[in-house]
């Protein structure tokens, strides 16, 4: 199963999580191919759908879907694979809210089973403009059938939980089970950053870190900003610095001043390489997985008010927040000038990250959240 976008590295540490807490899991995943997969004590179904492959391009082309296989969604062949796997457990938790308006009420319905949905992005569709305006709405439409349907709602944030009670849902079946971080994964010795430095031949050279999938909208739009305007403003104050970006690039994005790296097989590498963290996103949804990492790290972060939504931080202390791309850039070469600043806020973000966001916590909330089903 990868791990390469922050829905998909949610997914698997839930997973994992409620298998260590003696539940059994399956995850099933809309793919071109059938297949199945044991991971960490959980199965991961791969479900092909009817519709075949260069159809599924022609179509997600015109609709601008990143992912051809989530049109599976509405395949009849899908949802009847699906319904199989489903009668063999007692509880369905769906992570596609946008996509499954019109397989939830099924499960419901005639499967007889309990559904929660899992909101990763709250309305994504509304926040983040797409250019197809007959997708945004079909998407809004099956996102507001899929929440009135299920029997449970899980969000990110206390905001996105006031935001869904805003239009009409009922706050008791609405829970809030955060994202998190493996804060042990990510902790590296100062032995070992040293190794790592010296493999990646950085010398001296500063290190200015952004992790994003670049098929999501916002993170591309993040990156143009770093390029254009925040990584211009730091190298003229400071000679010896790289931008590095994370992420998957199936499009292949370059930018003037911009490292781009693709998705790699460690994320904690670089970043334990990195002396500053930067989200300079604009819009959006959630919460950022992201900067939970650099958190766990021991980076400071940069972030906007958007970038930093939902999480329970403090500007000046754990994290710096600036809207004005000017302070952003400003606050960015202050921490690496001053060593002393970014220590202090980098450990304050461990603590953050260690006291409230590590998964082993994130899963006693979605326990809790569980039991409510058959309290």
């Amino acid at each position: 199963m990868l791990r390469d976008t922050g829905s998909s590295i949610r997914i698997y540490n839930l997973a994992k999580g409620l298998v260590s807490a003696g539940h059994h899991v399956r995850v099933v995943i809309p793919k071109e191919k059938m297949a199945r997969e044991s991971t960490d004590g959980f199965v991961v179904e791969s479900v092909e759908g009817f519709c075949p492959k260069a159809l599924l391009q022609v179509i997600s082309k015109l609709l601008g879907v990143s992912r051809p296989t989530a049109l599976f969604f509405y395949d009849l062949l899908f949802i009847l694979r699906v319904s199989r796997i489903v009668r063999e457990y007692d509880v369905v938790q769906i992570e596609q809210q946008s996509s499954s308006g019109l397989l939830i009420p099924l499960i419901r319905k005639v499967l007889k089973r309990p559904v929660i949905v899992d909101c990763h992005d709250v309305f994504q569709a509304l926040r983040v403009k797409h250019t197809n305006i007959l997708r945004r709405m079909f998407e809004t439409f099956l996102e507001k059938l899929a929440y009135k349907s299920a029997d449970l709602l899980l969000t990110v944030s206390d905001e996105e939980k006031r935001y869904l009670a805003s239009i009409g849902l009922q706050k008791c079946k609405i829970e809030v089970v955060p994202n998190g971080v493996d804060t042990n994964l990510f902790a590296k010795s100062q032995e070992q950053r040293k190794t790592l430095r010296k493999k990646y031949d950085l010398k001296e050279s500063q290190i200015v870190v952004f992790v994003g999938n670049l098929d999501y909208l916002p993170n591309r739009e993040a990156v143009q900003i770093l390029s254009s305007v925040i990584a211009p403003r730091v190298m003229d104050e400071i000679k010896d610095v790289k931008f590095f970006v994370i992420g998957r690039n199936r499009e292949k994005l370059e930018l003037p001043k911009l490292t781009f790296t693709g998705a790699v097989n460690s994320v904690s590498d670089i970043l334990n390489i990195s002396d500053v963290a930067v989200a300079p996103l604009l819009h959006g949804s959630g919460t950022r997985l992201k900067i939970l990492e650099y958190f766990s790290c021991g980076l400071p972060v940069v972030s906007t008010s958007t970038g930093a939504e939902g999480l329970n931080i403090k500007d000046g202390v754990n994290i710096f927040i600036e809207d004005d791309l000017e302070d952003f850039s400003l606050c960015v070469i202050k921490l690496l000038k001053d060593k002393n600043l970014s220590t202090t806020v980098g450990k304050a973000a461990r603590v953050l990250a260690t006291s409230t966001y590590d998964w082993s916590q994130i899963i006693q909330r979605l326990e809790i959240a569980l039991n409510l089903l058959f309290s």
